[in-house]
């Protein structure tokens, strides 16, 4: 009985046990299942449909909001969303006239829980963000009898006007001149459908596309009084607008000029004392004039009368349009981990999204088009710009920078995967498709083509440009780069490599000088960098080192080229002041105390670098390339190479 009863015991005990081992599992997969929940949780979902959409509804698929603004708002007031918030965006137009769709401080993410705005997935077409009015076709009317006269007799048949003060714009902006370098549009634009109009101009772009120009007959006055040689400026009735726009002393130079007075009596112009010719006046410059319903003669052209708010168009649209009434589309400052995708952003006056001082930001898979000025502008740390497409902008594409270069911390932003073209529309200088500055940043992957000037801009260190197509650039201008760098000995390591340049050369016929563009231009002194594993196709100079030290073009292919690497001494000779001691040179490495970590040990070349033969280009190397149908694949002589202890070697004519 004993062990019997012990036996049933043992039985009763061992199921207790398990019963409560059972209780004990359940408890802690529980306690498990509640962690993984948390931490993969799923993120907030809100939605914003502007046209069915109600502030006063709570967010839903079915119940959205109907702006972005109010979408924002109501984020703030969840804390600190631990799961991340998504705000889905249906397709629609939503404007942003008076001021601009702004995050701040207070309107960021967290790591691995971001906030992301995005067009709704499920939607046929992108959500539209816009600084501008649209305008259809049934808005435009024939030009009023009493105005007919004002325009030239081939267009008061066909020329249509809206006024502008009936849909609530009142400001027009301004046009501006923009010195060497500045790019001042801020003024009312015009757009059909989705392509920038021209104010009314003479002479008119070609049907090819060419802008075509009028010279400079004599000059009277540098800065002030020219002779003209075309009759039909004499001809015009009111020029209390015009303006001309014009490419004054160098081809690589160009500004806006206000007309004071025309003296038909002398064939001669005189501008407004406050926009100033850049560089001042040169006969055979070349100039056009806009800003004058006179010349109102072409289907792309518009004219804005900015007394009395009426907007005219040469002929009725069969399209819906857009004028740029807003500064901006969208403005983030100082804010991490948020994301916009899969948007339209268009029409903006200025920039059509500004972000500064902001990190781990992605603007991904969307389209920027039609601003006066660029379409991104962004600095920062972390931040990514992946797969948008940029163009018709009055001034650049996308400027992206960041880091520390005292300290030389990495800004480690990426620009990738995006295409960039017919940009530099209103100034044609000096506004590339990609501007740069700062440490460790790379672009890579982009598309960059049809532009009259450079295509990629700016300075800094340890920055990696890779896999990038620039085709058709520098058209239009002498002396200047698809890729264009200079005048800095502390703007160094930086990388090109896997990359295609492709028909840089100039096109338009030049008036002031002679063509003279390179697909990698390293000007200046230009020093430190490393060129390799490119193709140069069709260039007329694959790449350029003027001057420079410690530069490095290998393993590189050169088809087609006038020249295919170009070195020389300016620093020897007219530009010397840069590089001796106590020169533009020093006080740029002093500012970074090159002699002390970080630098001394990242750049040990610079340290010694005022006993090390400061002016000449020394250690160059150009070794390992190809090249056919080159007419000079180096345009160095043996003996300045070996003066200037440059080592030139295993370069192979291969075709």
């Amino acid at each position: 009985k004993g062990p019997a009863g012990g036996g049933a015991a043992c039985a009763r005990g061992s199921s207790c046990k398990m019963m409560r081992c059972g209780l004990w599992l359940c408890s802690l997969a529980l306690v498990l299942l509640i962690i993984v929940s948390r931490s993969y949780a799923l993120p907030l979902e809100f939605y914003v449909d502007g046209i069915h959409g109600s502030d006063s509804n709570p967010g839903t698929l079915n119940e959205p909001f109907k702006t972005l603004n109010h979408a924002r708002d109501y984020i703030r007031t969840l804390g600190t969303k631990p799961e991340g918030v998504v705000v889905s965006v249906r397709a629609g137009e939503y404007s942003f006239l008076d001021a601009p769709f702004s995050l701040g401080e207070g309107d960021s993410g967290r790591p691995n829980s971001p906030i992301i705005y995005r067009s709704y997935p499920g939607d046929k077409s992108p959500a539209r963000l816009t600084a501008g009015v649209s305008l259809a076709p049934e808005v435009f009317h024939p030009v009023a009898p009493h105005r007919q006269h004002l325009l030239p007799e081939g267009a008061r048949k066909t020329a249509v006007e809206v006024d502008l003060k009936k849909l609530g714009i009142t400001d027009y902006g301004e046009l501006q001149s923009g010195m060497l370098g500045g790019c001042a549009n801020n003024k009312l634009e015009l757009f059909y459908p989705n392509k920038p109009m021209h104010l009314a101009r003479y002479p008119n772009i070609s049907p090819q596309g060419q802008w075509q120009y009028m010279l400079v007959s004599k000059v009277v006055e540098s800065t002030k009084t020219f002779i003209y040689n075309d009759t039909r400026i004499s001809g015009w009735k009111n020029t209390s607008t015009l303006w001309l726009h014009g490419f004054w002393s160098f081809d690589w130079a160009d500004n806006y000029v206000k007309v004071e007075s025309i003296d038909t009596s002398t064939d001669s112009i005189t501008v407004d004392a406050n926009t100033p010719p850049v560089y001042g006046f040169k006969q055979k410059a070349r100039y056009y004039a806009l800003n004058i319903l006179e010349e109102l003669d072409t289907p792309d052209e518009y004219y804005v009368d900015r007394n009395d708010g009426i907007l005219y168009l040469y002929e009725k649209p069969t399209e819906t349009g857009c004028v740029s009434v807003g500064e901006s589309v969208v403005t983030l400052n100082s804010i991490s981990y948020v994301a916009f995708e899969g948007f339209v952003f268009d029409c903006a006056r200025t920039i059509g999204i500004t972000a500064n001082g902001v990190v781990n930001i992605t603007i991904a898979d969307s389209v920027l088009r039609s601003s006066g000025g660029s379409s991104i502008h962004i600095t920062g740390y972390n931040n990514t710009v992946r797969n948008v497409t940029a163009s018709g902008n009055g001034c650049g594409g996308v400027t992206m920078s960041g880091g520390d270069q005292p300290s030389l911390t990495r800004g480690n932003n990426l620009l990738t995967q995006s295409t960039i073209y017919d940009w530099s529309r209103w100034k044609r200088t000096y506004q590339p498709g990609i501007g740069w500055s700062g440490v460790g940043n790379s672009y890579t992957k982009n598309y960059l083509h049809d532009a009259p000037h450079a295509g990629i801009l700016g300075g800094g260190n340890d920055c990696l440009f890779e896999y990038n197509e620039l085709v058709h650039l520098c058209y239009e201008v002498s002396d200047s780069g698809a890729f264009y760098s200079g005048r800095s000995w502390i703007d160094r390591g930086n990388v090109i490599r896997h990359s295609t340049f492709q028909d840089i050369r100039t096109t338009e016929k030049l008036e002031l000088g002679y063509p003279s563009v390179q697909a990698i231009y390293l000007d200046d002194q230009m020093s430190g960098y490393s060129i390799h594993d490119n193709q140069f196709i069709n260039c007329q100079v694959g790449t350029f080192i003027g001057g420079g030290r410690r530069n490095q073009a290998y393993s590189n292919s050169y088809w087609n080229c006038t020249t295919a690497v170009h070195l020389d001494d300016r620093g020897l000779s007219w530009q010397k002041s840069f590089c001796v001691e106590g020169g533009t040179f020093e006080q740029q490495l002093d500012s970074v105390h090159y002699k002390q970590p970080p630098w001394s040990t990242h750049y040990p070349e610079l340290v010694g670098i005022y006993q090390d033969h400061p002016c000449t280009p020394v250690y160059n190397v150009v070794a390992n390339n190809t090249y056919c149908n080159t007419s000079t694949f180096i345009d160095a002589t043996p003996d300045q190479i070996k003066e200037w202890m440059d080592t030139v070697t295993n370069n192979t004519q291969h075709c």
